[in-house]
């Protein structure tokens, strides 16, 4: 495992706040990877990662070329998100607004439009907003898509989370179940379930119920709660927290799927362990109103982004110990706290295969995998982002996506296997301030 920080002026010297890869990218048209980030200076901007043969050919050439500044924000922006079946890409952040944007030829952008304000001198590519997703009168934290690409669900401030129809630009459901901001949102790859976190201390999960994609209909619902939790029994006999409360000095907690859709990953987990009190709690699909599989502890700050590797590799040839789940396959997850990440192989219990510490001096924001999980990459509240190198000792099987939903015809969603909530807590009373992003303290 290799790691570099990459020093180029990302953000104006402003915080990253977001970063995610392209995996629709033609790598074999292009070369490398292209992917976006977002940052403090109201600005999301997209990149090329060259690939190792190119970096190998010419050693004076930067990692990274830039591609694009797509520039309609007017407040810092907190995630960016490709859609899973198409190039599409949306954004959002402090101004409450989520910006579907697509990538135009360069010709017909010229003979179709007169105004160039968008233009940035040294683009390489042309973005348009293909939508504009107006009605949140809060920050948005986070964002995920539908497997299918037609729907977007967002975590806000308002201690709301919002499911949008991608298509019509249209909000068809808000979860308000959290009593504080929700400041992570993830959406399982079969398009059953919709997992969210927010500082109320709780992890939620709601079940999909809309069916096919075409049957939405407006004025009713799409996911129902399914279930919650806050916390679990210990072994002296009483109950312990799952997550970190509202004095966590963090904007965000990103849960995550994997692509096979048999693992939840959590962000913000604490225990009370002689090994460290940070944790990322993992659920198993068919246990989620149980309690958690796995703990993945030992992490010396607090866990603020997950994020599942989006392909499965071959199996080793010997056992490091046993697998997280049975006949499942090979499957790597990256956990960010505030300060490290660490690289877990769902082959290889109880420990991480790779940690990487002191990359930055301030706290990590989020991560993004390329497609085939060979690189990782990692961004932070110091304006800097790191590019880690990871050697597979087996190749990444093909990325298994859904089909785009097509105009003309609906995509059926299965039904649901979520099982009803397990328990809840009464809500907190009370309001407090927000923390904005730009204010984290380093740490």
């Amino acid at each position: 495992m290799r790691v570099k920080t990459v020093q180029i002026n990302w953000h104006d010297k402003q915080p990253i706040f977001s970063v995610d890869f392209d995996h629709n990218y033609d790598n074999a048209q292009h070369g490398g990877w292209r992917f976006a980030t977002g940052g403090g200076d109201n600005n999301v901007r997209m990149w090329r990662l060259r690939s190792p043969a190119e970096r190998e050919a010419d050693p004076n050439v930067p990692a990274v070329e830039f591609l694009a500044s797509l520039n309609r924000h007017t407040a810092p922006v907190n995630v960016v998100r490709f859609s899973p079946c198409s190039s599409r890409l949306a954004s959002a952040g402090d101004d409450g607004v989520i910006i579907i944007w697509r990538q135009v030829d360069d010709a017909h952008n010229q003979a179709g439009r007169t105004d160039q304000l968008d233009d940035v001198a040294g683009d390489v590519e042309t973005w348009r907003p293909a939508a504009m997703l107006r009605g949140s009168l809060a920050d948005i934290c986070d964002l995920a898509w539908s497997p299918d690409g037609a729907f977007v669900v967002s975590a806000s401030v308002d201690n709301t989370a919002r499911i949008w129809d991608a298509r019509e630009a249209r909000c068809v459901q808000v979860l308000a179940d959290h009593s504080h901001y929700v400041q992570g949102v993830a959406w399982d790859p079969r398009g059953e379930f919709i997992a969210t976190q927010g500082s109320d201390r709780s992890l939620r999960v709601y079940r999909w119920v809309a069916g096919a994609a075409r049957e939405v209909r407006t004025g009713v619902d799409v996911a129902k709660l399914a279930a919650s939790h806050y916390s679990m029994p210990t072994s002296e006999g009483r109950r312990q927290r799952l997550f970190h409360d509202d004095n966590l000095v963090s904007f965000f907690r990103r849960p995550s799927v994997s692509p096979d859709g048999r693992l939840l990953a959590t962000a913000a987990g604490v225990q009370r362990a002689a090994n460290g009190r940070n944790v990322c709690y993992v659920w198993a699909r068919d246990q989620l109103r149980s309690e958690p599989v796995l703990r993945l502890g030992g992490l010396a700050k607090p866990v603020v982004a997950t994020r599942w590797a989006p392909c499965e590799f071959e199996a080793r040839g010997e056992t490091c110990g046993d697998a997280w789940v049975a006949s499942a396959p090979r499957m790597m997850l990256a956990v960010a706290s505030q300060s490290a990440v660490s690289v877990y192989d769902t082959e290889v219990a109880g420990r991480a295969v790779g940690v990487m510490d002191g990359l930055h001096y301030a706290a990590i924001t989020d991560l993004a995998w390329t497609s085939d999980g060979s690189h990782l990459l990692i961004v932070s509240i110091d304006g800097f982002a790191s590019v880690a190198s990871l050697d597979h000792s087996a190749r990444a099987l093909p990325l298994r996506r859904a089909a785009p939903l097509p105009e003309t015809q609906p995509s059926a969603q299965p039904e649901p296997t979520v099982a009803i909530p397990a328990q809840s807590v009464p809500n907190k009373s009370g309001s407090r301030k927000r923390l904005a992003p730009t204010l984290l303290s380093t740490l």
